[in-house]
């Protein structure tokens, strides 16, 4: 360890990591393994082996006929950890030590070497640690004055820092630059509005990196973002179309952000499901993530994949328990991002709707319909809600008339394709006017239950008429006020 100490304290800091230091302190104290694998999930893992649990035969059952992984070190490692083979181990060092060897030319080799190196540490040689450690370094310092960096390479950068740390001097520093600056500037605009998350590999790689930080410096990055991702748990069952798709990786649930591209949903599918197992294993305790965690234990789509299937059993606690899709919502608002989703049911033939970004698709029988304007668009009915197209800057009026007996006494009425941010006069029948404000893409919710005061409620057993105009006059005051018909 001394000698690799000496041979890595050359590295010299980068300017600035000094004050970042002062503000907060970097240093690892965990042992090894480090990343991911901490000791109750260790524990899972080798139980798992021994239980022979589903996902344990998944992924054994490739191993025993001989298929080439498409992360063979990680898979190698991971045998090792876990089931402690040996010879697997020492297959994930020859290659960590020939890809040292030549250079670390990618992030995703960067990544990988940090975990043989962290997982197999007690099998390198002391020749073989020092140039893999000499390695991560200058691969890590090479990364930290580089600019909008993105989230693999910071993901990877960071995961090598870890693994260095206590080998390598400047492992505080790197981490302090790429916590304090790139993390900052390259990610928190993305983790803040949300919109990292529509790239399932970025997403994957702001996930493990949080977990690696969260368990071996005891601070969340995520946590200025947290509202993002928990909108993002609670949009994410709701935002796939209610069909399945044929995948290389085997049967997936297609994904709606590519429209009808099948080919980028066959590509993004099964990155989007070890997205959702890391967002489980980020955070299992709310609500919104355990109907994650149902989600992602159904076992019809357990795949029996080279890519899925190690994450399959590194991530998906088996003992963990979820709530079924069945028992979530059928309507999911998503306010930081500004998104609708809507099932009629659960069922895989159900009728879909989905609103972003301006633009509503609905899926129904098989076919998808999508319009970018909301001029003209009936309301869309659930159960418990109503999606109502509006397109401003004309006055609309609603009215429905839904049946007696089915008349839920909760209900949310979402007006979609407003402009957000914008404030409009509101007149619902037997209720004085007032001011709604659109949110995040342009949605207005307007809210009835018991729980509201009655000035408010609305009796959906009787005619709903609900007058909405985007003019508003001043009052004498200079205040303004709904410019209401009559």
């Amino acid at each position: 360890m001394r000698a690799l100490r000496a041979a890595l304290v050359a590295a010299a800091l980068l300017p600035g990591a000094a004050s970042a230091l002062a503000q907060a302190d970097y240093r690892v104290y965990e042992e090894r393994p480090r990343i991911f694998l901490e000791r109750d999930r260790l524990e899972r893992l080798r139980r798992d082996v021994d239980r022979q649990s589903l996902r344990w035969q998944a992924l054994n059952g490739l191993i025993t006929a001989g298929a080439n992984f498409a992360e063979q070190p990680l898979v190698d490692a991971l045998l090792y950890q876990a089931g402690a083979d040996r010879d697997s181990g020492l297959r994930a060092v020859r290659w960590a030590v020939s890809s040292a060897a030549n250079g670390l030319g990618t992030s995703a080799e960067l990544r990988l070497v940090a975990l043989v190196y962290d997982w197999c540490h007690d099998l390198f040689g002391p020749q073989e640690r020092l140039a893999a450690g000499q390695a991560l370094a200058a691969s890590v310092e090479s990364l930290l004055p580089m600019a909008n960096l993105g989230a693999g390479p910071i993901r990877a950068a960071i995961l090598a820092a870890i693994a260095l740390a206590g080998e390598w001097d400047g492992s505080e520093a790197a981490l302090a630059s790429l916590l304090e600056t790139h993390w900052q500037s390259d990610l928190g605009p993305g983790l803040q509005d949300g919109s990292l998350a529509d790239d399932a590999a970025s997403l994957i790689a702001v996930l493990e990196a949080a977990l690696a930080v969260r368990h071996n410096l005891d601070r969340d990055p995520l946590e200025p973002g947290v509202d993002g991702l928990r909108s993002l748990a609670r949009a994410r069952l709701a935002s796939y179309y209610p069909v399945d798709i044929e995948t290389s990786e085997g049967l997936m649930r297609r994904p709606s952000r590519f429209g009808a591209n099948e080919e980028e949903a066959r590509a993004h599918a099964p990155l989007d499901r070890i997205a959702e197992m890391l967002m489980v294993a980020y955070e299992a305790n709310l609500r919104e993530f355990q109907f994650v965690q149902g989600w992602i234990r159904d076992e019809t789509y357990l795949p029996r994949s080279t890519l899925l299937s190690p994450y399959e059993f590194l991530w998906v606690n088996p003992y963990l328990p979820g709530l079924t899709a069945e028992s979530s919502p059928l309507v999911t608002h998503d306010r930081v991002r500004g998104r609708l989703y809507g099932r009629s049911s659960w069922q895989r033939r159900a009728a879909w709707l989905g609103y972003s970004q301006g633009r509503l698709e609905l899926f129904a029988n098989g076919d998808l319909s999508a319009a970018d304007s909301m001029r003209g668009l009936a309301p869309v009915y659930f159960p418990e809600s109503v999606a109502v197209p509006v397109a401003p800057p004309a006055r609309i009026v609603i009215s429905w008339e839904p049946s007696r007996s089915e008349a839920p006494q909760s209900v949310h009425v979402y007006l979609i394709g407003l402009r957000a941010g914008e404030s409009y006069g509101l007149k619902i029948a037997g209720h004085p006017p007032r001011l709604i404000e659109a949110g995040a893409g342009g949605i207005a919710v307007i809210r009835s239950d018991p729980g509201v005061p009655k000035r408010d409620r609305i009796d959906f057993r009787r005619k709903v008429r609900i007058d909405i105009q985007p003019t508003l006059k001043p009052t004498r005051a200079g205040r303004p006020r709904p410019s209401l018909g009559r």
